[in-house]
């Protein structure tokens, strides 16, 4: 019956979307609110069934479908004139809600659906060759609320992982003094905003893929979903490290910033 009521939900969506389209009738449907409330939609539907984070009922998954389809809903809402609060504002209602599903996961919920590796699963869109321990991990692990690396001077001289669950990351290498070699940079996030900013001096490779949101790697941008991708490399005459970056992100904004100038500040 759950299935059944999230499956109407979305035809019932769908019909006023086309509604629109057609210009039958204008009910303050944009693009991108109707992908958030189509996604937390299904992420709920998930959840329910057992298919997001493991096996049984997830309340994270539920939590996060709540969150993504409140701020696409409320948008609509914002735009239809028929409500006060907007998407913006959800989005940091959300907070609370996730820390209280976190906290029912641990009272109530299968164990093995919050732990780390089940965050990101075989099979999604990230790149499993990077999940066979080549990589040496300096960064730790984290999972809720916003991380960043490189707001103080700091040494790159060794391979690193960047994982997170939920949040806005950062990593600067301008703050670096980077060591000659070749260093790779793994970054896997699955909802914020991730910015990565590098400096010259160095030969660069940077590939990143955004599943929903938008990317934008050295001023060339990308947005929409269903999968995103930009490759760029950058070589230096004479320099004598090379860096590496893998960057993945499920849902949000990628920003990869090259800042020649700032290289050492």
């Amino acid at each position: 019956m759950k299935r059944q009521l999230v499956g109407l939900s979305l035809l019932g969506l769908g019909v006023l979307v086309l509604l629109q389209v057609l210009g039958i009738y204008d009910f303050g449907l944009a693009f991108w609110p109707v992908v958030l409330l189509f996604l937390g939609l299904t992420i709920i539907g998930k959840s329910i069934d057992g298919r997001f984070l493991g096996g049984s009922f997830s309340w994270i998954g539920l939590g996060i479908g709540l969150w993504i389809g409140g701020i696409g809903l409320f948008n609509i809402l914002a735009n239809a004139g028929t409500s006060n609060l907007s998407g913006s504002d959800i989005a940091g209602y959300g907070w609370p809600i996730l820390l209280v599903a976190l906290g029912l996961a641990i009272l109530f919920g299968n164990r093995s659906s919050i732990a780390p590796g089940n965050w990101f699963k075989a099979g999604s869109d990230f790149d499993s060759s990077f999940d066979s321990g080549d990589w040496t991990s300096h960064s730790g692990m984290h999972r809720i609320g916003d991380l960043y690396h490189g707001r103080n001077p700091w040494v790159l001289d060794a391979d690193h992982n960047f994982f997170h669950g939920i949040g806005d990351v950062v990593v600067d290498l301008t703050t670096a003094e980077i060591k000659p070699g070749m260093h790779n940079i793994y970054i896997k996030v699955g909802i914020g905003d991730v910015t990565i900013r590098v400096p010259g001096g160095v030969n660069l490779t940077v590939d990143g893929a955004v599943s929903v949101g938008e990317i934008n790697v050295f001023g060339d941008e990308r947005s929409g979903f269903g999968g995103l991708s930009l490759k760029r490399t950058i070589e230096v005459e004479a320099a004598q490290a090379t860096v590496q970056i893998m960057a993945r992100l499920s849902i949000g904004d990628m920003n990869v910033q090259y800042m020649p100038d700032d290289a050492g500040s």
